[in-house]
């Protein structure tokens, strides 16, 4: 065990590792540092606004990224060598996401046009959406494949303090709410506009010329990825979508105060490993197999201890967490945030023995199989819960459908080692 924990924990993944728990630390701490200012000033109706927002546009973050943070991550790794070939594979992938983001913005402005619900948070909700051009243009992908990432994390959290720091000073009143998600927009453009030009000069990258048949590649060959992310997507927030619909502007702030620290824990644990994780674990699953095993099992035990350990301690807390960061207004969401708080747990085992697992394996058509049926499961019974149970409903919903997902994952991963071996 200490000899596999060892060859796990090497220097350079180590590295990535807390690289990329940086850039989460800006992402979402220094978000959630400043949210007991935001809330106090805009109230818990127009904050479940701001995070209707936020899981609304995350739809079109998730059409544009395309899963290429996996698909060119995994390219890139294995052509990281060839000058030549990172050249066109970033030329590819920039063409493939700026084709995305119109076509993207277009049915963005269609939606809103069509349906009447969201007239009353346009504003908001086109000040959300322009976080997409900092995802367009932040290369993630081009520093996860060479695995050199320690420096854009410093870049990531520099440039969120600075411009989040303006929230404080410009939010003055409840009609300037959309004004803190402006801020998290530039912050994100600011980001990905400093590490691109960090790329093209510090490591050489030149735009060429790609052809139609080299875009058509590049979109089918992500397409598995992509099409299970969005249905990871619809399957993890379709259930918070409904609540506007279904549920009173109080409760969907009650769920937005849980959803926040629950998805904050979430980040700091899941997205450093899962990134940083992925291009180690997949040159192992090509290679050797008895390895891999070892050491998915060996995380997932790493795991289940950290995302339990931390989530006990904000169950037994909630209270205090809560009255610290939102303030005493924001208490109703107590007894919400104990049962949620307990998702990372179960969502970080389903991310080890599907995404890490699976994906690693080349068992992309599986791994979407998976996912069209869960998501198909939980539109249907979303909409038989929320407009009954409401907040709670939804949390218990998300909880139980994360764990049956995790456990079908982890049986299908098994059912598949065993076929190789």
């Amino acid at each position: 065990m200490k000899a596999y924990l060892a060859s796990l924990l090497n220097h350079k993944l180590t590295k990535n590792i807390s690289s990329l728990l940086f850039i989460q630390v800006a992402n979402f701490i220094i978000p959630l540092l400043i949210i007991p200012y935001v809330t106090r000033v805009v109230g818990i109706e127009n904050y479940g606004r701001l995070e209707y927002a936020t899981i609304f546009i995350l739809y079109f973050t998730v059409a544009i990224n395309y899963g290429f943070n996996i698909t060119i991550t995994r390219e890139i790794s294995i052509n990281r060598d060839s000058l030549e070939k990172l050249n066109k594979i970033v030329s590819k992938t920039y063409c493939a996401k700026l084709l995305l983001l119109c076509i993207s913005t277009i049915i963005f402005y269609i939606f809103l046009k069509w349906d009447d619900s969201l007239q009353d948070i346009t504003k908001l909700l086109w000040v959300t959406f322009l976080i997409n051009i900092g995802h367009f243009i932040f290369p993630l992908w081009y520093y996860l494949g060479i695995e050199k990432i320690a420096k854009i994390a410093y870049i990531n959290f520099f440039v969120k303090i600075g411009i989040l720091g303006a929230v404080i000073l410009l939010l003055k009143s409840k009609e300037d709410y959309f004004l803190y998600n402006l801020f998290l927009s530039i912050a994100q453009i600011a980001s990905g506009l400093i590490v691109v030009a960090l790329m093209f000069k510090k490591h050489n990258i030149k735009i060429v010329k790609v052809s139609i048949k080299d875009l058509i590649e590049t979109y089918r060959s992500g397409f598995k990825v992509f099409a299970s992310t969005i249905l990871v997507t619809f399957f993890a927030s379709y259930a918070f979508v409904l609540l506007k619909d279904f549920a009173t502007e109080e409760e969907l702030g009650i769920f937005s105060t849980a959803n926040k620290i629950t998805m904050t824990l979430q980040a700091l644990i899941l997205l450093p490993f899962s990134q940083a994780f992925f291009p180690h674990i997949a040159k192992i699953a090509l290679s050797n197999i008895q390895k891999f095993t070892k050491q998915i099992t060996l995380v997932a035990i790493v795991l289940i201890l950290c995302t339990l350990s931390a989530a006990l301690v904000i169950h037994v807390f909630a209270k205090e967490i809560i009255l610290l960061v939102f303030g005493e207004s924001f208490l109703n969401s107590t007894n919400a945030l104990k049962v949620y708080i307990f998702l990372p747990v179960l969502s970080t085992l389903t991310n080890l023995f599907a995404y890490q697992g699976l994906l690693s394996l080349h068992k992309d058509k599986l791994f979407l199989k998976i996912h069209i049926v869960f998501t198909i499961c939980i539109i249907a019974t979303s909409y038989l819960v929320i407009p009954s149970f409401g907040a709670m409903g939804a949390i218990y919903l998300r909880i139980i459908s994360e764990g049956l997902l995790m456990i079908c994952s982890l049986f299908f991963l098994w059912k598949v080692l065993k076929q190789i071996r």
